[in-house]
């Protein structure tokens, strides 16, 4: 009954920690607009979508990746969403892989 109660509490834990969503956003600037009829917090933005798996090698220590489709060079708004089977793989994995979910809106150019 005891390693039912801990697995219980573990479970709970990982299911209340593993969706979650992070955005940041710049005062400055113009943000690319978009004639789109979106309804969410994204209205009027050109949004683009980064659904990828994040790679971290011990031997060489690059984790990072370069976001080149905005013409300006700079990002208005940038939203890094992890969920539930992001955080199990990064579990399994040890901390090598994580799938994550980027959304980013560049800045308008010229309007720096």
């Amino acid at each position: 009954m005891y390693l039912f109660r801990i697995i219980i509490c573990f479970g709970m834990a990982l299911v209340m920690t593993s969706c979650y969503s992070v955005r940041f956003q710049v005062e400055n600037g113009q943000w690319e607009p978009a004639d789109t009829e979106r309804e969410d917090a994204y209205a009027g933005y050109n949004v683009y979508t980064l659904d990828t798996i994040v790679t971290r090698k011990l031997t060489t220590g690059e984790h990072y990746f370069n976001i080149s489709n905005c013409a300006s060079g700079a990002l208005h708004t940038v939203e890094y969403r992890s969920t539930l089977g992001g955080v199990l793989l990064n579990m399994i994995t040890f901390g090598r892989k994580k799938k994550v979910k980027i959304k980013y809106v560049c800045i308008k150019e010229n309007s720096m």
